[in-house]
């Protein structure tokens, strides 16, 4: 939008039928008028956005045989109608509007397909690079761990190190995983949307919570049941954010015969909150809103207290 009361139109919605706007779309040909508040095809915008208009002429966005949309121009009441001419000179530069917003589409789209293609390389060079040489180093230490038996806090040290090795070939797979994988829509897979929901909450936290990912679960978890997975992990965090004053958050996703969603915060637990805060939640609010779903994928909810304090919720579906 540009003009007068601009910012007050901009973002609208426009009725695809009963509208000017809607109609050149859908026609592929120039629809102008006298008086937009008085032509029956006409939308005027709510809030008194375009008090003042008259005439108006929509055009639209021409983009080989169909439309990508249309440009809508009005001028103050009192002001003569758009003549032929006119909406031939609008129709032009709409055309040329057209072809601009075509080529910026292409441009991205090539954008994208060149940043997937090294997407693809740099997962290819981890799989065949880094992990295999993880992998050969946590055998490596493993077979030294026989020959130091008899130094039983060398061989601890060893195998502390070993298990930090198959955690960071998890946390590897899990990145390759995450750059290999979009859905249809050009959308990130479950793991991807996953990590998205840390990256969103920590703005409002001020730190990131981790996120852990087991098993192949963009390939074996359903669309539908990936939506509520997603949606218990942004509600899980964001209590631990508005109610548990947690410093750290741990997400775990895991796959197998069922998905298995783990979220631990440090904070207070629920023990320590308010009954607002606490069972009022449950009653009403966060737990018993992933409680329902959990119940939907016939699943079930579980509210854990840890050793060390805080809380853990643990959701969990079949994958029938």
């Amino acid at each position: 939008a540009h003009g007068r009361d601009a910012e007050r139109v901009r973002g609208l919605s426009v009725p695809a039928h009963g509208s000017l706007a809607g109609l050149a779309a859908r026609t592929g040909t120039p629809v102008h008028c006298a008086d937009v508040r008085t032509d029956p095809r006409a939308h005027l915008f709510g809030d008194g956005a375009e008090k003042g208009l008259g005439p108006v002429v929509a055009v639209p966005l021409r983009v080989g045989a169909g439309a990508m949309g249309a440009l809508r121009m009005g001028r103050p009441v009192g002001r003569p109608p758009f003549d032929d001419s006119e909406v031939a000179l609008v129709s032009g530069f709409a055309d040329q509007a057209a072809i601009a917003l075509e080529l910026a589409r292409g441009r991205a789209e090539s954008e994208e397909l060149a940043v997937m293609h090294d997407r693809d390389r740099i997962a290819r060079d981890l799989h065949d690079l880094a992990i295999q040489r993880l992998f050969a180093t946590g055998m490596t230490l493993q077979s030294t761990t026989r020959a130091i038996a008899d130094r039983p806090e060398a061989a601890e040290r060893v195998s502390r190190a070993v298990d930090d090795l198959d955690t960071t070939i998890r946390i590897v797979r899990s990145t390759i995983f995450d750059l290999r994988t979009t859905d249809g829509s050009g959308r990130g897979g479950l793991r991807h949307r996953i990590a998205e929901t840390a990256r969103t909450a920590a703005r409002a936290l001020g730190f990131r919570p981790s996120v852990r990912i087991d098993g192949p679960v963009d390939s074996v978890v359903p669309d539908e049941l990936a939506e509520h997975v997603v949606a218990v992990a942004a509600e899980a965090v964001s209590n631990a954010s508005r109610h548990a004053r947690a410093s750290r958050i741990d997400i775990v996703l895991s796959a197998g015969d069922a998905v298995t969603l783990t979220v631990t915060d440090d904070g207070i637990g629920l023990g320590g909150r308010t009954a607002a805060d606490g069972r009022g939640a449950e009653r009403g609010g966060g737990l018993a809103n992933m409680r329902k779903r959990a119940e939907l994928c016939d699943g079930t909810l579980a509210v854990e207290q840890p050793a060390g304090g805080g809380t853990r919720i643990v959701w969990r579906a079949p994958l029938d």
